[in-house]
Order: C-alpha cells, then structure tokens, then sequence
C-alpha cells in the first residue's frame, strides 16, 4: 500500500511538473489562440496545434490567425485557390495570403505602398481603390495604417502623423476585370483603415463571389454594422469574429 501511494504520488508530482514546463505552457497557449482565432473545434485546434509543435504545419504569418481560418477551417486540402488581398502592405510579416501562395494559390495583392513582396508571385497592383474610380483622395502614407484621410478610423491620429500625398482611385471590380480575375474567389482579406465598405461597394457582386472574406473592423462603429448590413444583402453571414476583424461566408456555406 505504502509503495503503490509513493508510486502514486510520484506520478502525480511528474504530472504537476510536465504541466509547467515551458513547452507544454507555449502548447496550451498556442491552443487557446487557435480556438479564439478561427473558430475550430477543440479536435481541429488540437491537430493544429500539435502539428506546429512538431513542424509538419506551413507557417503562418497573418496577424491574427485569418490564413489559418482560411487553410484550416474554410479550404482544407485546397491548392489551387484564387485570393485577393486588399491593403495587403507587408508581403511577408504579417501577411494574410504568404502562406497561400506557398500552397498553390494565385492572387492579387492591392496596396499602393507595398513592401518587401520579394518571392510573392501574387499580381501586384499600387492602387487605392473606392466605391468610385478617378476621384482624387489624399492618402497618408504610414507603414501599416495609412489610408484615405477622408475614411481614416481608428488610428486616423497616428496616420496623420506621416506626409500625405494625392492618389486617383480606382475600383476593385476595376482591378478584378484587369486581372482577368475568376468569377469565385476562395479569399478576400481587407484591411485598408476605414475604407472598406467603400472598397466593396466598387464590386459587382452579380460577377463575383467570395468563398471567404476577413474584413478589419476596428470596432468602429457605424462602419462595422453597415458593412454588416450590406454584405447581408449580398447574400454573405458572419460566421465569426476574433479581434479586429469580421470573417464572412456565403449564407449557403456549410461551413
């Protein structure tokens, strides 16, 4: 009895001890970040977490998780879909579409600043884009959260502190039609600091469809509710929130 409780307590001291190390602890926390970031199951979150400790998972770069959302959750398997990355800014920190095309997508990156996008093979186009094409809109230029002056958000106190300078915008169904772009596009990440449903309203979505779509909100509001409202009658849900950004999918998707 005396060596079955020494036994006993031995294992349960190594327990105590396996749960504190710091591996275990920077798995658990990776765990909790995978839950909250795309909405998995606790199975799917396990998986993931499990194959980025080892490393046989791509690495993901996103800020908050939307490749993962994208990879995981919306197009498991999937190598061969189409992104459009609206503000896309950084090509490899981070990127929402990096990983992407490292799996076999092809897509189009819109920013007019872009930096670093050495070895990104999407089409890049330097535009600023709007619900109306050829109107001349001051743009500050801060890495990372410049934007139209006039739509600037959240961090339009920060952005105005870098120089402005006069862009002609254009439209995304523009640039789409350009790229000669495909009717479904698996992936739209936006994130252009208060624009975005400006953004989308220069889309004709009788041309297009979005199998998935993470759109920054900042929690400005009313911008968060009418984008809300306006891709609802498009025929788009919110399936998920985490952070700054909204994720959509077609009412239909089962996913």
């Amino acid at each position: 009895m005396i060596k079955r409780l020494a036994v006993f307590t031995l294992l349960v001291g190594s327990l105590y001890v396996l749960a504190r190390s710091p591996r275990v602890v920077d798995m658990r926390q990776q765990l909790d970040l995978n839950r909250g970031c795309c909405d998995f199951s606790l199975a799917q979150a396990l998986s993931l977490t499990f194959r980025e400790t080892i490393g046989s998972a791509p690495t993901f770069p996103s800020e908050i998780g939307q490749d993962k959302w994208v990879v995981e959750k919306m197009f498991p398997g999937v190598s061969n879909g189409y992104f459009l990355d609206v503000g896309s800014g950084h090509g490899t920190i981070g990127s929402n579409t990096k990983v992407l095309e490292e799996l076999g997508w092809t897509g189009m990156c819109v920013d007019p600043f872009p930096i670093h996008m050495e070895g990104r093979t999407c089409r890049m186009e330097k535009e600023v884009v709007s619900s109306t094409a050829g109107k001349v809109v001051k743009f500050h230029t801060h890495a990372g959260l410049g934007g139209i002056a006039d739509t600037l958000g959240k961090w339009k106190d920060e952005a105005q502190k870098s120089p402005a300078v006069e862009l002609t915008t254009t439209t995304l169904g523009a640039l789409l039609e350009r790229a000669n772009a495909p009717a479904y596009i698996h992936f739209l990440s936006l994130d252009i600091e208060g624009a975005e449903l400006d953004a989308l309203k220069g889309v004709d979505f009788s041309n297009y469809t979005f199998g998935s779509m993470a759109i920054e909100h900042n929690e400005e509001e009313p911008k968060r509710s009418d984008l809300l409202k306006f891709l609802e009658e498009r025929g788009y849900r919110r399936v998920h929130s985490f952070r700054q950004d909204d994720f959509f999918a077609p009412t239909n998707s089962p996913r």
